[in-house]
């Protein structure tokens, strides 16, 4: 066996420990380029969502549970708005005499697109989380028998969509055009197809606003804090232990026997040294702070959106005074001011469905005339608010019950109820 000479070895030395060397510049840099990816990862400014299509495709996201930050809250805020808007449906209601063939026909029309239920809910979602809707009437067939007419939502944030209108200053919508990313040829609606509601929009206005429009930072605040407060809880969790000895010499000795595999020792573990022992955690200073933060924003949102605090999940942020006739106040506010909009564009609605069945259904049948039958939106009364608040809140609160299944039970009003 040749041995290596001292001049060998001192090259090997030399080498080792230029590779030390390199590997330390090599960590640093990559802690350095972390570093720097997570500065320029973060927002430029204060709201990223600064155009209509970031916004609504954000809303999306986090109503589908997609994005990173601020899925819960916007998908709780969205299902209340939608289920106080139009959580029971919308039914036909009479608004002259002798309507009875085309109260007929629009009850058959309400039930065959399911406007009484699950799709008029969906229009409500989709009203929060692009500001407006755009429904669209085609004749319905079997075989080549007229059957009715069928109601089909056409989402802006997949095609984009542009509404027509009939002059420079008029909102009567003359028709909508798109796109279509398939096939790539242009889809226009005329007018008579189509219904188109804008909702938070200003009076001359050719689209509307999410109702969360400029309160996402806010939900995705409250959801970094709680991450944050989640983190400091974790480091809560895990105390560091730590000895103090007179020297490095002992430092030095009591490290080796405490990492000795035959000593095997943990916290909860006896153990006798020559060093004072405590285990060091972190101060809560920023606890508060983080509390507080949670509970602007949230108060924020419930303000901005009309949707108290108790159910978004946070009841522990309500007022000792408060009541739950007051604190539901905005969300019938909220329903009052969106019922109007809503019953107008089901009329119209009524309206253009009965014009299709006549220029399809056969020559013989009677001709249904407009205007005979309004929208009627079932509407929750204060009373009724304060038996939901007094039966169910607390329940919902105690996690009995989930936010859908209390959503559910809104109660519903009589038909005739104005």
């Amino acid at each position: 066996m040749a041995f290596k000479t001292k001049k060998k070895l001192k090259n090997e030395l030399d080498e080792m420990r230029v590779k030390h060397r390199k590997t330390r510049e090599y960590i640093t840099d990559i802690l350095t380029w972390r570093a720097g990816e997570k500065a320029s990862s973060a927002h430029s400014g204060p709201n990223p969502y600064r155009s209509r299509e970031t916004l609504v495709a954000a809303l999306v996201e986090k109503y589908k549970g997609y994005s990173d930050w601020g899925n819960q809250l916007v998908q709780r805020i969205v299902d209340t708005r939608a289920a106080f808007a139009l959580g029971k449906g919308v039914s036909a209601q009479p608004t002259g005499d002798g309507a009875e063939a085309e109260l007929e026909f629009i009850e058959k029309f309400i039930a065959d697109n399911e406007l009484g239920g699950q799709f008029a809910q969906q229009l409500a979602v989709e009203k929060e989380l692009e500001g407006q809707v755009l429904v669209k009437i085609d004749p319905k067939y079997d075989g080549d028998t007229f059957e009715g007419v069928a109601a089909t939502f056409v989402s802006w944030n997949d095609t984009h969509y542009e509404v027509l209108f009939e002059s420079e200053g008029s909102r009567k919508p003359a028709g909508a055009t798109w796109r279509d990313p398939a096939s790539g040829r242009e889809v226009v609606i005329p007018a008579r197809q189509m219904v188109f509601l804008r909702f938070n929009a200003t009076a001359n206005a050719r689209e509307g606003a999410p109702t969360l429009s400029g309160l996402l930072v806010e939900a995705d605040d409250v959801d970094r804090a709680l991450r944050d407060w989640r983190s400091i809880n974790r480091y809560f969790a895990s105390p560091t232990p730590y000895f103090r000895t007179a020297d490095a010499a002992g430092a030095r000795d009591l490290y080796e026997r405490l990492t000795d595999p035959e000593v095997n020792w943990r916290v909860g573990k006896v153990f006798v040294g020559p060093a004072d022992f405590s285990l060091v955690s972190m101060s809560a200073d920023g606890v508060e702070s983080i509390k507080a933060e949670i509970e602007t924003k949230i108060k924020t949102l419930a303000g901005g959106t009309g949707v108290p605090v108790q159910f978004l999940g946070f009841p522990e942020f309500m007022s000792n005074r408060a009541t739950a006739e007051n604190t539901m106040e905005p969300v019938e506010a909220v329903a009052l001011a969106e019922r109007q909009s809503w019953a107008a564009g089901f009329a119209d609605l009524f309206d253009k469905a009965c014009r299709m069945r006549n220029e399809y259904a056969p020559a013989t049948a009677r001709k249904l005339r407009t205007g005979l039958v309004g929208a009627n939106i079932p509407f929750v009364t204060r009373s009724q608010i304060d038996t939901l608040c007094r039966l169910y809140l607390p329940a919902f609160q105690a996690g009995a019950i989930d936010h859908k299944t209390f959503l559910g039970l809104l109660p519903d009003v009589e038909r005739n109820d104005k």
